[in-house]
């Protein structure tokens, strides 16, 4: 019995040994953690660094684009008619005036003979009209010349009835004085009465003379007025010959330009409908030239100007470029897009280049070629400010705000800021702070 309490009193004092071991702590053991835990807490961050350098930078803006036609038309029948002939197709190359189609429409040919008669008829009226004033103006210079020869023979009745009567009166003079008879006295004042009969005769005569010039005047007065009123109807029947042989001859549609038919949209047998209410007949377009035409935001519209670089990349063409400058732009953006519209000349006398194709256009919106640059992580936005932090020798960073100018996929030009001899957090600037102290990972020399 003795025995068995012995044993378990031995068990419960080994088993108060065992606990006491394992909750007693190793001093040298948490001498190493504390030293482990201070080494973390001197630890700074790394950080990838450079300097900014000297170098040229181009900034590019590259946008989708189309290649299109130098000259493109959609011609449409001047005349309304029936498409008689059609003597092209899609495809067929055209010369200046080619004709294409020809339409009939007989009503207007009808109409153009019709007033073709009423212009001969004005030239005969003219005519008529014409002879007319020369006969009004023969009688005119009848009257006058009758009226003349009346005026001469009243004048020279009249010094006749004054010799007559200075005549009379010395006659009479000397019947009284008995120097001469009575009867030759009174023979010489017959002769005078006689005279001045004649006299009243020859005046009415010129009355009458004269009112057939005036008559005749007038009568000149009007074949003249009836040959003007013929020669405007004659010059109004022209016009109308004129304005319908010009609708007749749109009845023959020609090709404007040198091109290429690109679309045939009619078949003889159609009705051609005149003005561009109706469906147009061909599609010409002139491809020697191509415009290719893209649009340019508003941030990189301002530096766009013709002469500007250009780059054309066209995908279907295994990525061929071309090479060129902008021709023309419509220096105005177009309120819904904000967008500039720059249009690219290319010579295409080759034809590799096809209306319609999709194209990519590059433009170099500037360049400088003594540029202070930094990687584009390097920049970041903090208030509408643009900085950099720069880490000083202490390590410290210090928050630097700087003036940027062109970019690229990469890079960005600094115009102000910063020198060549600051050194700048590269990459992930965003994550770190002013007055952090940090460790550069990688330094420029």
């Amino acid at each position: 019995m003795l025995m068995e309490f012995s044993k378990l009193a031995t068990a419960s004092l080994l088993l108060l040994t065992l606990s006491g071991c394992q909750t007693q702590t190793d001093p040298a053991a948490a001498a190493d953690a504390g030293a482990g835990a201070g080494a973390r807490a001197a630890e700074l961050p790394r950080v990838q660094t450079g300097r900014p350098q000297r170098k040229g930078i181009v900034q590019s803006t590259e946008q989708p684009g189309q290649v299109r036609a130098w000259l493109q038309v959609e011609i449409y029948p001047r005349s309304g008619g029936i498409v008689e002939q059609v003597l092209v197709d899609i495809g067929n190359v055209t010369e200046p005036g080619q004709l294409l189609a020809v339409l009939t429409a007989p009503e207007l040919e009808d109409e153009l003979r019709q007033k073709q008669a009423l212009q001969r008829q004005a030239e005969a009226e003219i005519g008529q009209a014409a002879a007319a004033v020369q006969l009004a103006m023969a009688t005119e210079h009848s009257a006058e010349a009758d009226e003349a020869e009346a005026a001469a023979g009243r004048r020279r009745i009249e010094s006749e009835v004054t010799r007559l009567t200075s005549e009379s009166q010395r006659l009479q003079g000397l019947a009284e004085s008995g120097a001469v008879t009575l009867r030759l006295a009174e023979e010489a004042v017959q002769k005078l009465a006689a005279a001045e009969s004649s006299l009243e005769e020859l005046a009415a005569a010129v009355r009458s003379a004269a009112a057939r010039r005036g008559e005749a005047r007038a009568a000149c007065i009007r074949a003249e007025a009836d040959l003007k009123a013929m020669e405007a109807r004659r010059d109004s029947a022209a016009a109308e010959v004129q304005r319908l042989q010009t609708l007749c001859g749109y009845l023959q549609i020609r090709a404007p330009f040198a091109g290429t038919v690109t679309a045939r949209n009619a078949d003889p047998g159609d009705l051609a409908r005149a003005g561009q209410g109706s469906a147009s007949l061909f599609t010409v377009a002139e491809t020697s030239r191509v415009r290719v035409t893209a649009r340019v935001p508003e941030a990189d519209a301002v530096r766009i100007s013709p002469g500007s670089p250009a780059t054309v990349r066209i995908p279907a063409l295994q990525q061929q470029l071309f090479s060129g400058t902008v021709s023309r732009t419509s220096w105005t953006l177009d309120e819904q897009t904000r967008t500039l519209l720059v249009e690219i000349d290319l010579e295409n006398s080759l034809g590799t280049l096809r209306p319609g194709m999709y194209a990519s256009v590059e433009l170099i919106v500037g360049q400088n070629d003594s540029a202070l640059v930094v990687p584009k992580g390097a920049v970041i936005q903090q208030d509408g400010v643009s900085a950099c932090l720069a880490v000083g020798t202490d390590g410290v960073l210090q928050k630097k705000p700087v003036n940027t100018g062109l970019r690229t996929a990469t890079e960005i030009e600094i115009v102000s800021g910063l020198s060549e001899d600051d050194l700048v957090i590269t990459a992930n600037t965003a994550a770190y702070r002013e007055g952090q102290k940090v460790e550069s990972a990688v330094k420029s020399p």
